[in-house]
C-alpha cells in the first residue's frame, strides 16, 4: 500500500531548513564584508595576499549567479509560504466524517487539520468555513432546518492523529492557519483599542 505524503509537512520543514541555511550563509558571508558593507579581498586569502585581477573578474560574475539563484529562491520560498501557508500549533489528525452519502453506502470524508489532542482537532474543525458549508450541504433538502445529517467516526481506525494511510482526503490545515492569523489581528488590535465605558 502507497504512503500518503504530507506536503503541507514536507513544505514547512523544506521552508524551515532554508532559513536555517540563509542565517548560516549570512553568518559566514559577514567576516568578508567591512562596517560599511564593502567587500575586503585580503578576507578571501590565507596571508592576506593581492587578489589577482581575474579573479575579481570572476568573482564578480560568481556573486552575480549567485544573487540571482538567491533571488530565484527566495521567490519560490515565498510561493512555498502561499501554498502551504504558516504551521499551526498543534499535531496532525485526521478525522472521519460520514454525511448523508452514507445512506447510500458511499464512503466518509476525512478532514485533516492540526490540534492538541482528537477533541480540540474536532472543535476546530467545526469552526472552519469549509466544514460548516460541507454540514450545510447535508441538511435534508426538504428540511431546511433540520440538523446536518452528519455522523463523526471516533474509532481510532477513523479518526486518528497522522495522515490518512492512503487514499483523498481534505486538508484544512491552510484554511485554519488563515482563520488562526485573522484571529491574532482581531486580538491585537482589540488590545489596541481603548476600553469603552460601560
Amino acid at each position: 500500500m502507497a504512503t500518503t505524503i504530507d506536503f503541507i509537512g514536507e513544505i514547512h520543514k523544506l521552508i524551515a531548513l532554508f532559513q536555517e541555511q540563509a542565517a548560516r550563509h549570512e553568518a559566514v558571508l559577514e567576516r568578508y564584508y567591512d562596517s560599511n558593507d564593502v567587500w575586503i579581498p585580503s578576507k578571501y586569502t590565507d596571508r592576506g595576499e593581492q587578489v589577482p585581477y581575474e579573479y575579481e573578474d570572476y568573482k564578480e560574475d560568481l556573486d552575480a549567479e549567485a544573487y540571482d539563484a538567491r533571488n530565484m529562491l527566495e521567490e519560490v520560498m515565498d510561493r512555498l509560504r502561499e501554498l502551504a501557508g504558516p504551521p499551526v500549533a498543534g499535531q496532525v489528525f485526521t478525522l472521519t466524517v460520514a454525511g448523508s452519502e452514507r445512506h447510500d453506502g458511499e464512503a466518509p470524508y476525512l478532514f485533516v487539520v492540526s490540534g492538541e489532542d482528537i477533541g480540540d482537532a474536532r472543535r476546530r474543525l467545526e469552526t472552519l468555513p469549509f466544514f460548516r458549508e460541507w454540514c450545510e450541504e447535508q441538511r435534508p433538502w426538504d428540511e431546511p432546518d433540520a440538523d446536518p445529517d452528519i455522523e463523526f467516526l471516533d474509532e481510532a481506525r477513523d479518526s486518528h492523529p497522522g495522515l490518512p494511510a492512503a487514499g483523498a482526503y481534505n486538508d484544512l490545515r491552510r484554511e485554519q492557519a488563515v482563520l488562526a492569523e485573522a484571529e491574532n489581528v482581531v486580538a491585537d488590535l482589540a488590545a489596541r483599542l481603548p476600553e469603552q465605558e460601560g
